[in-house]
């Protein structure tokens, strides 16, 4: 079985920017998603109602690429009605496999900045929980510096299915979200010698419940850190899970994108 990366962002502008001096993008995904290519499927993350277009239309382009569309916690600040926005979701996930939408996201917390408004995103995160449920589809949940938040919120939802994209919390903390059925996602970070927590919590995770990821075109891995990323440096995060959990890379690859298959039901 090949590679899947389950979270990347092809619709970013360091992709699509027509000044972008790395190999084009669509160069990239033809050979990857080709066949001849290394990778089963990519999922590909909006942000908001208004890259959500170009996400959906790139993953009509690819037969290996989906969509999930959403909007950020970062994101929340640029509407001033969020619940108008959140309408402007509806028409696309109501021919969800037309449209080829795997799951809603990328949705959650983020406190890392100071002015912060916690109560808009905690709003914006509980009425995407809700369409989630409404339309039968997993979460792709961010949370950065709110860990214990979303954990509180998503038990409110315990027949929503979710990953936690780019975890950094605890091993105790993914422990409780693993007896939730929650899968966790991984990415170059576990390649970083410095990040000493989330390589321990990669190490300890059981394989059935981890979803390789690249983020892309940030957190590109050891040793192209600094660099844009893009699915096919995923084998990089495969080789050091392998290595942290004592496997063989096969088996990394071939659960994960098990894992996959079954938790976006892709189509």
């Amino acid at each position: 079985m090949k590679i899947i990366d389950t979270h990347a962002h092809y619709c970013d502008s360091w992709f699509t920017a027509p000044e972008t001096p790395e190999q084009p993008y669509e160069e990239i995904l033809d050979g990857l998603l080709g066949p001849d290519g290394t990778l089963d499927a990519i999922v590909n993350v909006a942000t908001t109602p208004d890259n959500a277009p170009t996400c959906i239309a790139q993953a009509g382009r690819w037969a290996g690429m989906y969509a999930a569309i959403g909007i950020h916690p970062c994101d929340c600040q640029l509407y001033d009605d969020l619940v108008a926005e959140l309408e402007r979701l509806r028409p696309w996930l109501d021919e969800a496999k037309r449209h080829k939408i795997v799951a809603i996201g990328e949705i959650g917390l983020d406190y890392h900045y100071p002015d912060t408004d916690r109560e808009k995103q905690r709003a914006v995160f509980l009425a995407q929980m809700e369409l989630a449920g409404e339309y039968g589809l997993p979460v792709i949940l961010h949370s950065r510096d709110a860990t214990g938040d979303c954990v509180d919120l998503i038990r409110q939802y315990p027949d929503v299915r979710g990953v936690f994209h780019a975890y950094g919390g605890s091993v105790e903390t993914a422990e409780e979200l693993v007896r939730m059925g929650w899968y966790l996602g991984l990415g170059g970070v576990i390649t970083f010698q410095t990040a000493k927590r989330i390589r321990r919590v990669a190490a300890a995770l059981p394989l059935e419940r981890i979803l390789l990821e690249t983020d892309c075109p940030y957190t590109a891995p050891e040793p192209f850190r600094g660099q844009r990323n893009h699915s096919g440096l995923l084998y990089r995060t495969a080789e050091e899970l392998a290595m942290l959990q004592g496997r063989e890379i096969e088996e990394i690859i071939g659960r994960t994108s098990e894992n996959a298959h079954d938790f976006f039901n892709f189509f």
